[in-house]
């Protein structure tokens, strides 16, 4: 399935990956191939992606997750590659 992460800026993320982990506000959630479709409010968390043995983990600021079982698309206000404890994030 296809990862897309999009931001203010545009697109930030896609590629090809096996499983998507988020935080969604009603709890953790992982997302594989063919799942039923889903909208789901993102919490301040990190996305996880694997794709074989590669590791894609990001920090998203709130945010939306739409996915159609072959594409899981997020929509944040903000992303990054790592969390900096002295800067928040969301509010």
């Amino acid at each position: 399935m296809r990862l897309k992460i999009y931001y203010p800026n545009g697109l930030y993320f896609d590629k090809e990956v096996d499983i998507v982990t988020v935080r969604t506000e009603v709890g953790e959630m992982g997302i594989l191939k063919d799942r039923a479709p889903i909208i789901a409010k993102l919490k301040v968390d990190k996305v996880i992606a694997k794709k074989n043995d590669e590791k894609f983990e990001y920090i998203v600021d709130d945010g939306f997750l739409h996915c159609d079982g072959e594409n899981v698309i997020i929509i944040t206000e903000d992303v990054k590659d790592e969390i900096n404890p002295h800067e928040y994030l969301g509010g």
